[in-house]
Parts: structure tokens; sequence; C-alpha cells
């Protein structure tokens, strides 16, 4: 059983699974560090794929319609944050109202201007192209995983080294975490404030809009409603989780994706496919479960600390006075 669960088919698939977890949870990285919680993943990816699949239709261009889905998904993205920025609504019911508007919007355009009913397919739209690189031909497993992959599935794995070095080595970066960290300290060195969360905004609608493209351009263009499926709300726990770091924000994208193949393992060995679909959703549970009970020992320690830190100032201010 074990050799039908981990093996090399099962790794392929979680890479590949994992992509649009990884691009949305890292969009979603990068807003919580600029202190924007934004639960609208899955919305955006819902657009995202919408309109790769509504350019590439319209264009005969795979690259076209992704590079339109990347440009509507940021506007989209943009203009959420500006009614959360600039009005100072509720970021958590503006971003539920946002996925919700995503199923309507796309629902509505489906049937009015593609002329699906529910679903829209065409053979002759062309797929996102897949890349080989004849070096890796020959590399044992890596080979195997790599090629045969589309442009997208490379960008997300090189994605989080650029990420990480524009959050944590670039000025830009510097003062996107300061406007989640300690915003006086950007105010006071006369920076506009909200013009980097728009920017952290506009970075999480790109991404989100590469993942809705690679899941509905990568093995068959088409467009469901509600394709995206819950794969936005498991991003947001990947952010959750790792509080917008992006190393572990990739690591957890990663497990889910490896839950997820497995559980499609287990689908060919007999086990029931509800349990198949409850896979990541479970996780999604034992990750939220986790992250509250690590926040809560922080805390604790927290307190600690503070107690121990009055209890050494009471000392040094009673020897003071009984040294005067």
């Amino acid at each position: 059983m074990l050799d039908v669960i981990f093996n090399e088919h099962t790794l392929k698939t979680a890479m590949v699974l994992t992509i649009p977890l990884l691009l949305a949870g890292m969009g979603g990285a990068v807003c919580i560090k600029a202190g924007f919680f934004n639960i609208a993943l899955e919305g955006y990816m819902l657009i995202g794929a919408f309109f790769s699949v509504l350019g590439t239709y319209t264009f005969n261009n795979s690259l076209v319609g992704t590079l339109i889905a990347v440009v509507t998904t940021i506007i989209y993205a943009l203009l959420n944050g500006m009614i959360v920025f600039k009005f100072k609504a509720n970021e958590i019911i503006v971003g539920f109202g946002f996925n919700m508007l995503a199923i309507s919007l796309t629902g509505w355009m489906l049937t009015t201007v593609i002329g699906g009913k529910g679903l829209f397919y065409n053979p002759s739209t062309p797929k996102l192209v897949k890349m080989n690189i004849p070096l890796l031909d020959n590399v044992p497993i890596l080979g195997s995983i790599i090629n045969n992959q589309n442009i997208i599935f490379h960008l997300g794995w090189i994605f989080i080294i650029v990420l990480y070095v524009l959050i944590y080595k670039t000025k830009l970066g510097y003062r996107i975490r300061a406007m989640g960290e300690n915003p006086k300290v950007l105010k006071a060195s006369g920076q506009r404030m909200d013009f980097y969360k728009y920017i952290a905004v506009a970075i999480s609608g790109a991404l989100c809009g590469l993942a809705g493209s690679f899941i509905a351009l990568s093995d068959l263009a088409l467009f469901t409603e509600n394709m995206i499926a819950g794969r936005g709300f498991i991003a947001v726990t990947t952010v959750i989780f790792s509080n917008g770091y992006i190393p572990i924000t990739a690591l957890a994208s990663f497990l889910f994706g490896v839950a997820h193949s497995i559980g499609i393992q287990l689908q060919g060995i007999g086990i029931p496919s509800e349990f198949v679909q409850m896979t990541p959703y479970i996780l999604t549970v034992l990750f939220l479960i986790l992250s509250i009970k690590t926040d809560s020992i922080k805390k604790k320690n927290q307190k600690k600390n503070q107690k121990k830190s009055l209890y050494r100032g009471g000392l040094q201010l009673l020897q003071r006075l009984f040294l005067q």
C-alpha cells in the first residue's frame, strides 16, 4: 500500500496541485505583511480563471489570455483595496463580498458573454504550452517532475525566492513590512502609507491571476462556475499558519498539495471519493487548530516574560533604595 501512495507520481501530482495554493498563498502573505488580511483570494482566483479562458478563446493564445487574467485580477484586487483603504470598510466583510461578487459576476458573464450554461469548453481553445528542458531528461525523478510542465508551474517555484528577496532584502519590502508592523514610523518618514498597501494588493492580484490561469488552462482550457472550489480559502489558511512568512507559506502549500495527491492515490485503491475530497479541508482545520494553539503558547510566554521583567524591575528598584 505504501508503494502505491508514496511514489514518483504522487510527488509530481503534489507539486502540480501545490502551484495555485502557493501563488495565492504568497499573494496573501505579501498583503498580511502590509497589514491587510486579504480573505478575497478565492474571488481573485475565480476572476483570473474566467478571464484567462475568455482571453485565450478570444485571441487564440494562452499567454495573451494569462496576461489578460493577471491585469483584470489586479484591477479587481485594487478595487477591493480601495474600498478598504479609502473608505475604511471592514476588510473581512469586504473580502467575503468580493468572493461572492466573483461567483456572481463570472456566472453572469459565462452566460451572457461566452454563451455557456455552467460550463464553457471549446476544443480549439489552446492550453498553456508545456516546456521541456533537455538537460533534465536524464536526471532521475527531478527530470520527470519538472519537464513537460507549463510556464506558470516554473514561475510558482521561482516566485518563492523572488518574493522573499523583495520583502526582506529591498527598500520596497522594508516599507511594506513597516506598513504592517509599525505604520507610525513609515508616516513619520513622510512616506505615503496606503501606497504600499496598494502595491501589496496588486502583487496579490497578479499572483492570484496566475493561479486562476493555471487551474483553468493547464489540462483543459475550460471554465466552470465556482471552479476554484475552496482553494482560495486553503491559501488563506497557509497565510494564517505562516503569519505571512514566505518560506513557511510555501511549505504549508506543499503539504496541502501532498495531502491532496495522497488522497487521489487512495481513491485508486478503493477509498471512497468523498474521503478524498475531504482530505485538504481536514488538513485545513488541523492547520487552523495548530496555529491557534501556537498563538496561545506565544501569548502565555509573553505574559511570563512580562511577569519576569516586572519582578526583575522590582528587585532593581529595591536594590537602588537600599543602596541609597
